[in-house]
């Protein structure tokens, strides 16, 4: 199996992935689309689509955007299995018929999804059973014929379209990424979302174990769809 991973900058990486990558003996290519890597036409069988601190709306500052949302297009459309993370999830719904757009309020920390019936019969999505790690400021809305998988109280988090599963939140974190974050981003937003900075790296680190078996889990279970 090749995989291939689209990035947006040299902080986003595949994280965890990596290890279910590992598990399951697939190869990957990792494109990076803010320092204008190509994307290949050709020559995988799945599609991940990471995060990054641009919104999908962003198409006037940072062009490769429309590059992407075409390249996803025509790749659905062909029904090539692909999965959207964070910026990923607000892409695929942007080209589904749907809309990103800035939320009204920061989304941070180790979060609890809440399930649809079709999210707890979702066998990928069913992985997830502890909290997630989540750092959104963009949110967005699903086309009618899109199936909402998870959420929060004030998100949604999961979602199916075709060949296509997007989620908002970071399966794919490590201690080590997220520290990168901080040491990129500062940590106002957070604090504007009512989250210690401190303590929320601390259980990262600390629950670094089960996030991990967390994230190979949901990763390998949709790689073996």
């Amino acid at each position: 199996m090749n995989v291939l991973v689209l990035a947006h900058g040299e902080e986003i990486t595949p994280g965890w992935l990596l290890d279910a990558l590992e598990e399951v003996e697939a190869d990957h290519a990792l494109v990076d689309l803010s320092r204008g890597d190509p994307i290949p036409e050709t020559g995988f069988d799945k599609i991940v689509v990471l995060g990054g601190h641009m919104g999908a709306y962003e198409v006037d500052e940072y062009p490769w955007l429309a590059t992407e949302k075409e390249f996803i297009r025509l790749h659905l459309a062909d029904e090539t299995p692909l999965l959207g993370v964070c910026l990923g999830s607000q892409l695929v719904a942007d080209v589904i018929g749907g809309r990103a757009y800035r939320s009204p309020e920061t989304e941070a920390g180790l979060i609890t999804l809440q399930p649809t019936g079709a999210g707890a019969a979702d066998a990928t999505v069913a992985a997830i059973e502890g909290p997630v790690v989540a750092w959104h400021n963009d949110t967005f809305e699903l086309p009618a014929d899109a199936e909402l998988l998870a959420f929060t109280d004030g998100y949604p988090h999961a979602f199916r379209h075709g060949s296509a599963l997007g989620v908002q939140f970071h399966p794919e974190v490590t201690p080590e990424m997220w520290r990168g974050w901080i040491q990129k981003v500062g940590t106002g937003d957070l604090v504007e979302a009512g989250v210690d900075p401190e303590e929320l790296e601390r259980r990262i680190s600390t629950e670094a174990s089960r996030l991990r078996s967390q994230a190979v889990a949901f990763f390998r279970s949709w790689l073996e769809e």
